[in-house]
């Protein structure tokens, strides 16, 4: 073990010796610099990536801004349909908002029969509403089907768009 060391000292000097003079090892010095520089230069010129923006909002975040690069957004609401209880799109502006899709999120503990989980609304902005800023909502109706929606509870979610600027 003790060899290797002496080994690597020995190394230098005889490489040293062998480059005959010190433009040589200038240029060595030359020749690594400029690499480790290209390297570099390389390494950062990499475009950065943007973080995923998550589009899901809930109840607790109800103003939503939809930019033309992510015009798609989800609306996590909180439900249980074992009570008979389900949200229903009441109010949005089909010129500029198109429904997607509806699903269910089931609770992370599946053993608790009747605990709540999540209906998951997905919706799309439509280009018409990148031309200029607008401003929209969408509002939904937590009832039973059987029901009058009077008496039920109700959520509103403010959509912005940012127009698109040429």
């Amino acid at each position: 073990m003790q060899s290797e060391p002496v080994k690597m000292r020995h190394f230098l000097p005889e490489l040293i010796i062998k480059l005959g003079d010190k433009m040589h090892l200038i240029r060595l010095a030359n020749i690594i610099f400029v690499v480790a520089f290209l390297f570099h230069v390389e390494v950062s010129a990499k475009p950065l990536q943007k973080e995923p923006i998550d589009p899901t909002f809930t109840e607790d975040k109800q103003a939503i801004v939809i930019t033309k690069d992510d015009p798609r957004f989800i609306l996590k609401l909180k439900s249980n349909p074992t009570t008979g209880y389900s949200w229903f799109l009441r109010e949005y502006n089909s010129n500029l908002i198109e429904p997607i899709k509806h699903g269910t999120e089931t609770p992370a503990n599946k053993k608790l029969m009747g605990a709540p989980g999540y209906e998951l609304w997905t919706f799309r902005m439509k280009p018409a509403g990148f031309i200029v800023p607008q401003q929209t909502t969408v509002r939904f109706v937590y009832a039973r089907p059987w029901e009058t929606a009077d008496n039920s509870t109700q959520v509103m979610f403010k959509v912005s768009t940012q127009g698109v600027s040429k």
